[in-house]
């Protein structure tokens, strides 16, 4: 029997719709599905996201404590430069893959700080054995100034700088401090260059002055031994003015003319060889350097200065670095008391035209004096009745001069006896404060000389009479 046509639409209708009842779990458990993969995906996402960071944020500290260490934007550019190939500038779209590709991030970050530290163990042993290797050549070539007789204060300025050098690369722990000893190590070796080759070319002069020396004397030994005594003479004076300059504040050409008497001192031992040619070395080294010293001692001079030497009785006025005015003195000659001429740096304090001077000695006492008035008397001592540069009309010009300061009834008793005229004209010229400087000058070393002064680091005298 055939169905109508009613029937079969019915038919048809309920076909369609069991598939759509039967199709709908079906898409709901899909979705369901697909649901739970981006929850795994997002949550997993979230943890290597910050395992990247983590590995990142170690990264870039690493590398900020490496430039804090020392370590240059060259040096760290082998790694500095990937650091564009872990950030997380672009993640992927599809959200499963996004898990993968921060772990990957976080490997590459983890990877790098490895390389990092390789980077900067190998740089920090490269920069270790620099230092090493500097602080021995600096060392050697310190060993060649003094096979060359360079000045023993330089010497020992190098020495000290390289200890120094030294000390910091066996504490050293960072770059910084293995390169800060690499540098202080490299510039010792520079001055050490240097002072060899100034060292070597003032050698070679000297040499050839010699020559001429031997030449000149005729090979005559006493007279080339004579000639270096007196640049020695001259020398140890020079040196102690600068010496005695320095003491109450830093005379400006002290460094370079102790550097120089140094050098002076290697020389002088060989002028009293027997052997012509080493005497003849010896006496033009202690001129090469006595003669710096006495251009570097002028031309640092104050602009005005007394000098007076105790030994030659004479005394010296400068003006720009050029005697305006010398004359032979009569000083005092110190004793077992406190009377005499002090030595010293000292400077004028007061000036008077005329000065009654009052004996500070009772009458009866073998240093008492009866009052005695002087035309010019300029004060290089602060007592009122002080040391003065003064004229003295009891005592003849011609007898002023060596000798004078022992000869009883001349030697005064602490001041500086000059011809009137010359009292005059130190009155006039020297102004307060002026610097006078009252010195043995008797040749010997400036150790000796320094051991006489009898004034303090201000220019007074320990002791008043």
């Amino acid at each position: 029997m055939k169905a109508d046509a009613g029937t079969l639409q019915t038919l048809n209708r309920f076909s369609r719709s069991s598939k759509l009842l039967i199709g709908l779990p079906v898409l709901l458990v899909v979705a369901a599905a697909g649901a739970g993969a981006v929850l795994w995906a997002n949550s997993a996402t979230v943890s290597a996201a910050a395992s990247y960071q983590t590995q990142y944020r170690k990264l870039t500290s690493a590398i900020a404590a490496a430039r804090q260490q020392g370590f240059t934007a060259q040096e760290l550019a082998p790694v500095v430069s990937q650091l564009g190939s872990v950030s997380a500038k672009g993640q992927p779209w599809f959200v499963p893959g996004r898990p993968a590709y921060f772990t990957g991030l976080a490997s590459r970050s983890a990877q790098l700080q490895t390389e990092l530290a390789a980077l900067e163990e190998r740089i920090l042993a490269q920069e270790r054995d620099q230092a090493e290797k500097e602080i021995s050549a600096a060392s050697a070539e310190i060993g060649m100034d003094q096979q060359v007789g360079a000045d023993t204060p330089d010497v020992q300025s190098l020495q000290q700088q390289l200890s120094a050098a030294t000390q910091l690369d066996h504490r050293a722990t960072t770059l910084a401090e293995y390169r800060s000893a690499l540098n202080q190590a490299r510039a010792v070796d520079t001055s050490a260059t240097s002072l060899y080759t100034l060292t070597q070319q003032q050698n070679q002069q000297i040499q050839q002055a010699a020559t001429q020396l031997v030449a000149q004397a005729g090979g005559n030994l006493s007279a080339i031994q004579n000639a270096g005594n007196q640049a020695v003479f001259n020398g140890d004076n020079d040196a102690s003015v600068a010496a005695y300059l320095n003491r109450p504040s830093n005379f400006a050409g002290y460094n370079p003319i102790m550097r120089a008497y140094s050098r002076l001192q290697h020389f002088q031992p060989m002028i009293g060889s027997s052997d012509v040619s080493q005497a003849a070395l010896g006496t033009a080294g202690v001129q090469f350097y006595a003669n710096q010293i006495h251009q570097a001692l002028i031309s640092n001079l104050p602009a005005k200065i007394i000098i007076v030497s105790f030994q030659a009785q004479h005394l010296w006025a400068y003006q720009n670095g050029q005697v305006v005015m010398q004359t032979p003195v009569t000083t005092g000659i110190r004793g077992a008391g406190s009377e005499g001429t002090d030595f010293g740096a000292m400077h004028v304090w007061s000036k008077y035209h005329p000065f009654k001077f009052i004996s500070p000695w009772p009458p009866g006492n073998p240093l008492y004096y009866p009052p005695t008035t002087v035309q010019y008397a300029t004060f290089f001592t602060p007592q009122v009745n002080g040391e003065a540069i003064h004229d003295a009309s009891w005592e003849p010009d011609s007898d002023l001069g060596p000798g004078s300061q022992y000869t009883a009834g001349l030697q005064s008793h602490g001041c500086i006896h000059v011809p009137l005229s010359i009292a005059a004209w130190v009155y006039n010229w020297a102004p307060l404060g002026m610097p006078v400087v009252v010195y043995p000058g008797d040749g010997s070393s400036v150790a000796n000389q320094l051991s006489q002064v009898t004034t303090n680091a201000q220019g007074i005298p320990e002791s008043a009479p």
